[in-house]
Formats: C-alpha cells, structure tokens, sequence
C-alpha cells in the first residue's frame, strides 16, 4: 500500500501515514507559469493499493483537477485499487437539483471519479451525506466519518469538562446528534427581504426564494453556562456568529465555537475570534485555529480495510 498527498493535504498525509503505517509515495506536483497542474508518480505502483489524500479547499477547481490527474496517473502506474481520502470534499451543496437546468455537481464528479478509476471514498463531516455510515456515491462506495466526538473531546481537555452543545441550525443536527446523542439546535427564524413577512406568510413569487435570517431561536437556558456551538463547516460563519451572538446575550459563561472543516470566508475568522472565547476546527483544511487532527480517525479506517 502507498499513500500519495494532494498540494492542501501533505501534513495531513504524513500524520496519517505515521498512524497506519502506510509508507508516502514518491510524487510530483507542482504548477507551470500559467498554473496548471504537473504531476508524476515516481514510485512503482504495480498492483498495490493506492490511498490519495487530497483535500479541496482552497481552489476548489485547481485542487479538484491535481486530484483527477494523481488519479489517472497512479492507475497509468499500475495501482491495483484507489481510494480517495477527501477530508473537505468540495462541491457537497450541489447534491439535488434545487431548480430546473442546474448542473448536479456531485453526480458530474461521480462521473470523473469513476473515470479516473477511483474505487472507493473516505471522506469526513459530508455536507452532502451527513450521517457518519457506509453510503452509495452515486456507484462508488463510500464512509463519511465525523470529527464532532473528537472535537468535544479535547474541548474537555483542554478547555473545560463541563459545557452544553448546540447545533447553529437545522442542518447541523446530524454532527450534533452524532456527538452527543441529543439533537439540539438553534431554530432560524427567516424573512423575505422583499415584503419583510416571515418565510411562512410570504407570498412574493420565485422558485426557490433565498430568505435572511432575522434571528435564531432555542428554548434552552444558556445563561452561567459553557456553551458549545458546533457544526460540520464553518464558511462564511454568519450563522456561527449570530449564534455566538446570541448564546453570549443570553449570559453563557463561556462561548465555544467548533466545526469539522474551517473554510472561513472573507474576515469570518476574525469575527468569530472576537465573537467566542474559543475557535477550533480540525486539519481537514490548514488554518490558524486547527487545534486537533483527524489524522487517526482516517488512520482507523485505512487500518479497517
């Protein structure tokens, strides 16, 4: 077995090679003048099975094509099997057709993935198939794992041992449910920025309105209390932080914010340091607040195989 790192994902790859004892790969990559992508295998691949690690933030579309090309190349090479290890997979909004005429995203990189040889999937927090199981990816078997037990893991380490979780909306259920066993989250309450009616009383026209969030909504007591606010990604963070807002309204003694993946848009990194006492994601993506490692979560799964 040979594990080979994608440009995003190189420290990533060598901790995860540490842990499951699969020796790195000699690989090339790197980028011409122009930026496109050149890659080469320098390591006999013949018949062995080929794990590649490659995360797709940031440059989604350049990352996305290094990926294809290591892909085709290890098979060139002779891999006998090639898993994907994608520890942020790009694209995992484009799931369903929301409206007539859209790409369906996912099932297109299906369809590269597929010619590229990609045989199976490892992936963490999908934004697309968010419960942590064994799924189909449109053909190709796939696990989506979560981090959110590990990150309130060492939030109880290093931070403190007694603390609530709450999810920043609807869609975070999963990741919280997952973790803790109970499905707490915050309700968004939405207006249409036309008629400023609620989401439920509007009657303007459009096929899929996008509504604002006015404010969000929980019964829970958060006053004296450490306050976790966890969720699978945090991109443009303008739910995280207005529910760190709300939670440090409300009298939370501390205000934690965590995720999986920390895409951080724009000065929502900065934001939320202000916003909370405390900011952690993983190394699913490099940033300046990736306090723990999935490293070992991937390692178990390679170890399963």
């Amino acid at each position: 077995m040979f594990l080979i790192p994608g440009s995003n994902s190189r420290a990533l790859a060598e901790k995860i090679s540490s842990l499951s004892n699969v020796p790195m790969a000699k690989a090339s990559l790197k980028k011409f003048p122009d930026g496109e992508n050149y890659i080469r295998i320098d390591s006999d691949l013949s018949g062995r099975d080929v794990f590649l690690v490659a995360s797709m933030f940031p440059d989604q579309n350049s990352s996305l094509m290094e990926f294809l090309f290591l892909a085709d190349a290890c098979r060139d090479c002779g891999a006998k099997k090639i898993t994907a290890i994608i520890p942020y997979f790009a694209y995992g909004r484009q799931d369903k057709q929301f409206q007539k005429g859209e790409a369906l995203s996912l099932k297109t990189l299906a369809g590269l993935f597929k010619a590229v040889g990609i045989q199976k999937i490892i992936t963490l927090e999908s934004h697309f198939h968010r419960k942590p199981e064994n799924f189909d990816f449109f053909g190709i078997p796939a696990t989506n794992i979560s981090a959110g037990k590990a990150l309130l893991e060492d939030i109880r380490k290093n931070i403190c041992t007694d603390y609530m979780v709450i999810g920043p909306d609807i869609e975070s259920g999963k990741t919280v449910e997952f973790a803790t066993g109970k499905k707490t989250v915050f309700e968004k309450v939405k207006i249409c920025p036309e008629c400023k009616k609620p989401a439920i009383d509007c009657k303007c026209g459009g096929e899929r309105k996008r509504y604002e969030v006015k404010e969000l909504k929980s019964e829970a007591d958060f006053r004296g209390k450490n306050v976790v606010i966890l969720d699978d990604m945090i991109a443009s963070g303008s739910t995280m932080i207005k529910a760190a807002e709300k939670v440090r309204a409300q009298g939370a003694k501390k205000v934690i914010c965590a995720a999986t993946h920390g895409l951080f848009i724009g000065n929502s990194l900065k934001v939320l340091q202000e916003k909370s006492d405390y900011l952690i994601v993983t190394d699913t993506i490099e940033t300046p607040v990736s306090a723990i490692s999935v490293a070992d979560l991937i390692a178990e799964e390679i170890k399963q195989k």
